[in-house]
């Protein structure tokens, strides 16, 4: 196979440009008939064999490339278009076959050896062979050498870098090649063991696309603004495929069942992803029937969700919100003032009063569920007359303070941005904070602005969790010089570097500890709460599948109606 650079840069570079390209299909009305509106318009008839299904969710992906992302609506549509070699069990959360039929790992780590299944052919037609998963792990190691390094400036820490370490050419980059023997067998070699690297490989971030779908994109390349470069859509192996219609996705994304699935193609489809960015018109939109299902159930619309009748599925809570403090900032930069902010907000009413019931008060970064908390951990009480005793200490003398939150969405750490920001802000102005409120909608890129931006003092963000270890959670965010946070330590470096290879699981939390131990100390951010988020399904749908990893594939949708039946 001849895998140009032109080609691999195009299909990268491509991967950051919006509008992305997609399809309209119809909103259909159904249910509820009492509210229902009476006149829907059909533009594309389901398949006689398949059951159509609209799904509400708050934004766009930012890239049908989920090498590229790190959101969740990326990665939720790509789940159903690539596949990763390895699985999650949805019992479990561990790893378990799915490209790869099986994988070995050599006692002391450094070479993984992976079995690929039989038979498997990318939508585009190519058929999945070693030197097409060696293609696709070399195009995610010279990402700065294909993107060239202001387009990587745009894009956060990825996770190839987090779990290898870094990129062709750093020195900490724990990758060494991903080698094909023959046509069915794949060995990854490796400096140092990745002691999670099953786990990681699980991330939708590591989805296998056919390298003949990234070449459709070479004549854009030269000379062309990333901000005008045509939108990637990689081929995938999943059961569903990108809508074949062209033009601007503006407020909905289009699968496609693919028929000539492996196994069982689905029953479901299309599914069309419908933007609707606030609660209470997703909570709307299913009662009229124009939504199947809606993504990020919040306790205002709870209540009337169960009393329609609507199932709620919740989520174990395997995400973290928490309040960024920028270190560059210069009233920020004081320890005591960050001091000041952790005793000032009431986590345990926050999580309380805005998060679904089973949500709790977060002191670290890392979920309880993962098993690293640490016992002995510096925290902040809840003490406003001690955080304006700090804030006095400091200096601080009023000055307004920007403060960055996203509208117009909701995530899974933050299902309703609007009233936690009031309730933060409630609370730092009782310590004496003076705030600016800095709205900014979810789709202008707000990640790119909290990540990037150096002169404002706070920021909501959020971590979610793609698979089942601390690493995901710490490193991205504290692994290395963060601009998010204007900080680094270099002991907490250290200590997330030496978890990586350490395979005693003691010898391991102790350095989880350690390094979540200095950043509590340090502060560069506070974390909030531990959410759970939950899916409503109206009373088209029997079940709908969660997973606190979002490994939530359409294909296992189990309607009310069967297919060829009339709606």
């Amino acid at each position: 196979m001849d895998i140009s650079r032109r080609t691999v840069i195009s299909s990268l570079a491509a991967g950051l440009a919006l509008p992305l390209a997609g399809c309209a299909a119809e909103i259909r009305s159904e249910s509820l008939p009492d509210t229902a509106d009476p006149t829907p318009t059909p533009t594309a008839p389901p398949a006689p064999d398949t059951v159509p299904v609209t799904i509400g969710v708050p934004a766009l992906p930012q890239s049908l490339d989920p090498a590229l992302a790190v959101d969740a609506e990326s990665h939720r549509s790509s789940r159903q278009v690539l596949e990763t070699l390895l699985g999650v069990d949805p019992n479990t959360g561990a790893p378990i076959p799915r490209l790869a039929s099986d994988w070995t790992v050599t006692k002391d780590g450094l070479r993984y050896t992976f079995s690929l299944t039989p038979d498997v052919v990318f939508h585009d037609g190519t058929p999945l062979t070693a030197e097409l998963v060696a293609a696709n792990f070399d195009r995610w190691f010279r990402l700065p050498q294909l993107l060239g390094e202001e387009r990587m400036a745009q894009l956060p820490r990825l996770p190839f870098a987090s779990v290898f370490g870094g990129f062709a050419g750093d020195e900490d980059c724990r990758y060494v090649e991903c080698q094909a023997i023959g046509d069915r067998t794949v060995t990854l070699l490796l400096t140092e063991p990745i002691v999670f690297l099953a786990a990681a490989l699980t991330s939708p971030a590591f989805a296998l696309s056919s390298p003949d779908s990234w070449a459709s994109f070479d004549d854009a390349l030269d000379g062309t603004p990333a901000d005008e470069l045509p939108p990637a859509a990689p081929a995938g192996t999943g059961p569903f495929r990108w809508s074949d219609r062209e033009g601007p996705l503006e407020d909905r994304l289009v699968l496609e069942a693919d028929p000539g699935y492996r196994g069982k193609p689905s029953i479901i489809g299309p599914v069309e992803l419908s933007v609707v960015a606030g609660a209470r018109q997703r909570l709307r939109e299913l009662r009229r029937g124009r939504l199947d299902a809606f993504d990020y159930v919040t306790p205002e619309t709870l209540r009337p969700l169960v009393q329609g009748g609507a199932q709620v599925l919740q989520r174990d809570p395997f995400s973290v919100l928490y309040l960024g403090m920028n270190m560059n900032h210069p009233i920020l930069s004081q320890l005591y003032v960050r001091q000041a902010v952790a005793h000032a907000v009431d986590r345990r009413a926050l999580a309380q009063e805005y998060f679904l019931e089973g949500s709790s008060p977060a002191d670290e970064f890392v979920p309880p569920s993962l098993g690293v908390a640490n016992p002995e951990l510096t925290t902040y009480d809840y003490d406003p007359d001690q955080a304006t005793e700090l804030l006095g200490l400091a200096g601080y003398r009023g000055e307004p303070l920007d403060f960055l939150y996203p509208v117009e969405t909701s995530r899974p750490y933050l299902p309703s941005p609007e009233p936690v920001y009031a309730r933060l802000a409630e609370d730092l102005a009782e310590a004496g904070f003076v705030l600016n409120p800095v709205p900014i909608p979810w789709n202008e890129d707000y990640l790119k602005r909290v990540s990037s931006s150096t002169d404002h003092a706070f920021h909501l963000s959020g971590r979610t969790g793609e698979y089942r270890d601390p690493h995901h959670f710490l490193e991205p965010l504290f692994g290395h010089h963060s601009t998010e946070f204007g900080y680094e330590n270099a002991l907490v470096v250290e200590s997330l570097h030496r978890a990586v290879s350490r395979t005693n699981s003691d010898a391991r939390t102790a350095q989880y500890q350690r390094a979540a131990e200095s950043v509590a100390l340090d502060l560069p951010a506070l974390p909030l709460v531990y959410p759970i988020s939950a899916v409503a399904s109206g009373h088209t749908l029997m079940s709908y599948p969660t997973s606190p990893v979002l490994d939530e594939r359409f294909d296992h949708i189990v309607p009310v109606e069967q297919p060829g039946s009339s709606r």
